[in-house]
């Protein structure tokens, strides 16, 4: 044993090795590459409007699209729900491409997420909606009474705002229900397949979508370019 080695112990030499290695400018940069710094961020602008998908960012993944860095996080049955939303990859994947979104990214994930809330609500996370915002229609921000159009509505959602869409399509021609609920004067609060075939129909005689789905064209789904023409 060297006159050094006797001075300072291995467990010493070890334990100082570490120490300046921590102080190195190497390593802070490996410590500071938080692969999911500013995503929270991200959300909170993206979404500003409508903060229930703040918090289902939250539930879902805490705000994390990386589990490592260069790593996407993956979670759900097989590990097929991607990112900050945790999309389903079999179902969305494909769709979300053809946005020219890809929901591995930061950017394309809280698009697509943005592009579904936008068709459908909340709906799709509805174990992550906070107590309080349980029905579709608050989770999409619908107002709670009715009179003009502002909110986009899809099959499943009820409120006072789909009674006025109701009443709008009846008044327009373009019926509901020939008779019973959604027939004019018996319109009701929920959106569902009678309403979307109604809704449909008008679309595709304004000339504004005659194909599609919902979430691909918007055919079915009650959205700016609809209740603009819907409006009286």
């Amino acid at each position: 044993m060297n006159t050094f080695t006797r001075r300072f112990p291995k467990t010493f030499l070890l334990a100082a090795a570490a120490a300046l290695f921590a102080l190195s400018p190497f390593a802070v940069g490996a410590q500071a590459a938080d692969p999911n710094a500013g995503i929270e961020e991200a959300v909170r602008a993206a979404f500003a409007d409508a903060p229930v998908m703040i918090a289902v960012a939250k539930c879902e993944s805490r705000y994390r699209q990386f589990s490592a860095p260069g790593t996407v996080l993956r979670g759900g049955a097989g590990k097929g729900y991607i990112g900050i939303f945790q999309i389903g990859e079999r179902l969305h994947l494909a769709p979300a491409a053809k946005l020219g979104m890809d929901i591995n990214t930061v950017e394309g994930n809280i698009a697509y997420a943005r592009h579904m809330y936008d068709a459908q609500g909340s709906v799709p996370w509805r174990e992550c909606v906070p107590s309080g915002a349980t029905a579709a229609a608050a989770s999409a921000g619908v107002p709670a009474s009715g009179g003009a159009l502002t909110a986009n509505l899809v099959v499943g959602m009820t409120g006072p705002q789909v009674l006025t869409l109701q009443k709008l399509l009846n008044g327009k021609g373009f019926t509901i229900a020939a008779s019973g609920p959604g027939s004019p004067g018996n319109e009701t609060s929920m959106f569902g397949a009678l309403t979307r075939a109604a809704l449909r129909r008008f679309q595709c005689a304004k000339g504004i979508v005659c194909e599609g789905s919902e979430a691909t064209t918007g055919y079915g789904r009650l959205g700016p370019m609809t209740r603009a023409a819907l409006s009286p």
